[in-house]
């Protein structure tokens, strides 16, 4: 019974050391917000500048498999190379050791000071500031994480005074089994920072040896890969190459190093170090590994890309295979599911393929204005085409933005989620409305209506104006900037002036007898959904007020 009950504290101390270790990659993201989608756009092909990007990211987020998804997500949607993807992985592993490393703090003699900061963080959270709230849950969630860590050291230790267990434990010497072992256990939990850190407590408590701790950790990089290589399943070929990689890489650093501690005194030089602190040595050691493995292989970014092309080659598709295998491909192009883990990555890339959507949106009313004008529909089918494009667009987007609201986010995302339903709506609408100028078009062609010189010109005047404000809305949306927020709404007015012009022009000219009123029932609509065609733009840009915050100066400046 003390054994079950040991080993139920055991798991349940895991767990909330891994909670505090999420919440902390959490809210560190938050905090990190626009810094972090920052540094991942900047990825180059400097190989030191990717690795350096992957650890910096990786020690945001505290999950090596967390980036490794996303980085098979940014491949899987064409915006990241299968080189650059190398770099990141091969620095996700370097970043992934701060979790070990903050485990080994359990050694330092102010372990119940740190699990005091559960108590102040709790306590701070309740302050209204969200910055400040912000910086208590870090606190609660640092403390929590020791709090899991002195959970699991008690209990193992009660477990290393039971001579069955400790004995049991020490007959386990075997290298291939314990690296099996480790191996074996993360596969299955998916977590290599659960294992590392369930290694370190139980070395801590004498329960494994240094030299079975080590071999272990070494399994334990090669089972992390299971996570991404399931990510990989169906993605494309690139994508799949990146999980390859990222197996590659932990397969060749651990199989080097299970050689190196097989046949080195490691665990003889490790204590020489670090003794007295078996934490610090598992810990070091896996900082050692990852960072040695990645200066060893960094040389040879090419040659990995390259074997994993050969090992995910890309698929000859003949008439048979075509007909059997064919899958509807996505419509979305920056979008990826993979990229969810990351809410503030993800916002950015709906973000992208937002503005992706309006661009179509928008070129299919260029194709219907030139319709219109002319009453020439031989760029009928082409507009189709886009507007089926567009309906699978915002379908697709809209279920992404219910996954992503499904994630742990503050109030604020989840506000600035709730916008971008709306902005959805609205950039469908413009497609809806330019369908409706189409069909205007049919009417005109088939009752013979033709449009004035001066009817042309000002529906030329109005697709100028309705290109002036589209370009103003996406430039503010693209740099989240709503400083220019009267000159854009100077440019929507504009067109309801325009609309207005237009409207009481059409009228003379009915009353002149230069229009029939015929005419009227096509050229009255026309320009009614052409001025909805504004208010639509216009609204992805006013949505931006809800979650983007003017400039200090700039909020200065209207004061005065």
């Amino acid at each position: 019974m003390e054994i079950f009950t040991s080993l139920l504290v055991v798991f349940g101390g895991l767990g909330v050391f891994l909670y505090g270790i999420k919440l902390l990659g959490d809210y560190l993201q938050n905090l990190a917000g626009n810094k972090l989608k920052t540094l991942m756009s900047k990825v180059g092909n400097n190989r030191l500048s990717t690795v350096g990007i992957g650890a910096a990211v990786t020690a945001v987020i505290q999950s090596s498999a967390v980036t490794t998804v996303m980085v098979v997500g940014f491949v899987n949607a064409g915006i990241m190379t299968l080189f650059q993807a190398t770099g990141i992985i091969m620095g996700a592993n370097i970043g992934t050791t701060i979790t070990a490393q903050i485990a080994a703090l359990s050694t330092l003699p102010v372990t119940e000071f740190f699990i005091a900061l559960t108590g102040v963080g709790f306590f701070l959270s309740m302050c209204k500031n969200t910055k400040v709230k912000n910086a208590a849950m870090i606190l609660l969630s640092f403390g929590m994480s020791f709090s899991g860590l002195l959970l699991m050291s008690d209990a193992l230790g009660n477990l290393n005074e039971i001579p069955v267990i400790h004995d049991a434990f020490a007959r386990i010497t075997n290298p291939f089994l314990l690296f099996f072992i480790g191996l074996l256990l993360t596969a299955i939990i998916q977590s290599s920072s659960a294992t590392t850190v369930l290694l370190i407590t139980m070395s801590g408590e004498g329960l494994l040896a240094l030299d079975a701790a080590l071999f272990a950790t070494l399994g334990v990089n090669i089972g992390t890969c299971v996570t991404a290589l399931l990510a990989g399943i169906g993605a494309n070929a690139n994508a799949k190459r990146a999980s390859v990689i990222h197996l590659l890489f932990n397969f060749f650093g651990s199989i080097l190093f299970f050689i190196i501690v097989y046949f080195a005194p490691i665990a003889e030089v490790l204590q020489k170090m670090f003794p007295h602190a078996p934490q610090t040595q598992i810990a070091m050691f896996h900082t050692f590994f990852n960072v040695s493995t990645t200066l060893l292989l960094l040389p040879f970014m090419k040659v990995l890309t390259k074997l994993a092309t050969l090992i995910v080659p890309d698929k000859k598709s003949d008439g048979k295979s075509k007909s059997k295998s064919k899958r509807e491909p996505s419509s979305l192009k920056y979008v990826d599911e993979r990229l969810l883990s990351s809410p503030s990555i993800a916002i950015e890339q709906f973000r992208r393929e937002l503005m992706r959507m309006m661009d179509i949106a928008c070129k299919n009313l260029d194709i219907a204005m030139s319709a219109v004008i002319d009453v020439d529909l031989s760029k009928q089918g082409e507009f189709d085409e886009a507007d089926r494009l567009l309906s699978k667009i915002n379908s697709e987007l809209i279920h992404y933005l219910i996954k992503l609201s499904g994630e742990e986010v503050d109030l604020d995302t989840e506000t600035e989620i709730a916008t971008y339903h709306k902005a959805v709506s609205d950039v469908s609408r413009i497609d809806e409305l330019a369908q409706n100028v189409m069909e205007y078009t049919a009417a005109l062609r088939d009752s013979g209506v033709t449009l004035s010189d001066v009817a042309k010109s000002q529906l030329g005047d109005m697709r100028s104006a309705l290109y002036e404000l589209r370009v103003a809305v996406q430039t503010g949306f693209d740099n989240r900037d709503i400083t220019d927020a009267e000159h854009v709404a100077q440019l929507e007015e504009n067109i309801d002036f325009l609309y207005m012009t237009m409207e009481q022009s059409h009228i003379r000219r009915m009353n002149s007898g230069e229009c029939n009123a015929y005419s009227a029932t096509i050229f009255m609509p026309l320009i009614n959904n052409l001025e909805r065609i504004g208010d639509h733009i216009y609204n992805v840009f006013r949505g931006m007020t809800t979650y983007v915050k003017l400039p200090s100066k700039v909020r200065a400046r209207k004061v005065e």
